[in-house]
């Protein structure tokens, strides 16, 4: 097991360059190696203009620059779509409060009507839009968009890496009207805590994530042999890291990496991870794999992990379990059937 976590060159990956065969071959070897065995890398030369990444980074330090009163007007638990602002403390991680704020975002979706629908549907909806700073959506969206573009070019590039996936099936459950996205904007202040855990050690739900970080540090990531290595920022690069679903997609061939942030005592930090899924209604088939049983030490416990077959699911399970106050005032359970089922209005 590698100790460091590799760098691809995402500008290797032509494949529609057949004179580009043999550096689009490499890249794919390097990138299923790096699946199997770590299931984290850096990529680099992926085409988003550093202008663009420190434009996002710029307007969003000053929306948590701002008085608390405004940025509570767009608080995550006036929306049943898990939109807008967490203040610190407000989500949970591995059963812990995370020592982070944030705004969570997804697509620009009209919400669903609640008859009829599950209720997972109502993860597609309406963001909440901060007043202020000015230019602070168009500056987020066109961020979202160029990393949603890299990403979705990557999943085709896994896809081609798993010999019993066809590649087009594969990305016909990421249809361009319906794939699933999800964007943190998120600050972790400086903290001396002897437990300076910013977020405690989770796995991501989906496919893949995306992550722009800044130059403070504190990711880190867990080796199949449980060892804890650091993720150093790099520039102009991003994180990807693979997901639950693509882990129950092939059986373990591709391990989803278990992840933590420690916060700095003196610095805060900041991050713009995006998490790409496939369309809610999603049902997600299991490969059969190629390789034998494999023996994974996580501190994520396995009955923790997120891997039902209908994708949406899991992406409501992973918020109704990490934002308790959203949960409270739109969702409810019902202990004779044990369904969630959505209310029509929320509960003060």
């Amino acid at each position: 097991m590698s100790t460091t976590v590799p760098i691809l060159d995402f500008s290797q990956y032509r494949p529609e360059d057949p004179e580009n065969r043999a550096s689009t071959d490499a890249f794919l070897k390097q990138l299923y190696d790096t699946m199997h065995n770590i299931g984290f890398f850096y990529v680099k030369n992926h085409g988003i203009p550093l202008a663009k990444q420190e434009a996002a980074f710029k307007v969003i330090q000053s929306f948590f620059a701002l008085p608390v009163e405004e940025k509570l007007k767009i608080e995550m638990k006036n929306s049943p779509h898990f939109r807008g602002y967490s203040r610190l403390g407000a989500e949970t991680t591995n059963y812990k409060q995370d020592h982070r704020e944030q705004i969570d975002l997804g697509r620009e979706m009209p919400a669903e009507p609640i008859e009829g629908n599950p209720f997972y549907i109502h993860m597609r909806g309406p963001n909440q839009w901060p007043d202020e700073p000015a230019g602070f959506q168009e500056t987020v969206l066109d961020l979202m968009q160029a990393m949603t573009d890299v990403s979705l070019v990557l999943l085709r590039a896994m896809a081609s890496c798993v010999p019993e996936l066809d590649e087009d099936s594969f990305m016909k459950m990421f249809d361009k009207d319906k794939y699933s996205l999800r964007m943190k904007l998120a600050r972790y202040p400086p903290t001396d805590a002897k437990d300076n855990l910013g977020v405690g050690p989770h796995k991501d739900y989906g496919f893949l994530a995306l992550l722009l970080q800044d130059p403070v540090g504190g990711l880190q990531v867990q080796t199949l042999e449980g060892e804890w290595i650091d993720v150093k920022p790099i520039p102009d690069t991003f994180v990807v890291n693979i997901g639950e679903i693509f882990e129950r997609l092939t059986r373990r061939t591709f391990v989803a990496t278990t992840h933590r942030v420690l916060s700095n005592p003196t610095k805060e930090r900041y991050s713009i991870p995006l998490f790409l899924g496939p369309s809610l209604e999603t049902r997600i088939p299991q490969l059969v794999a190629s390789g034998p049983d494999r023996v994974v030490k996580s501190d994520v416990k396995e009955e923790q992990l997120l891997q039902n077959e209908i994708y949406g699911l899991n992406e409501i399970m992973g918020f109704i379990r990490s934002h308790k106050e959203p949960t409270r005032r739109w969702y409810t359970f019902d202990e004779s059937s044990q369904q969630w089922s959505r209310r029509p209005v929320a509960i003060q």
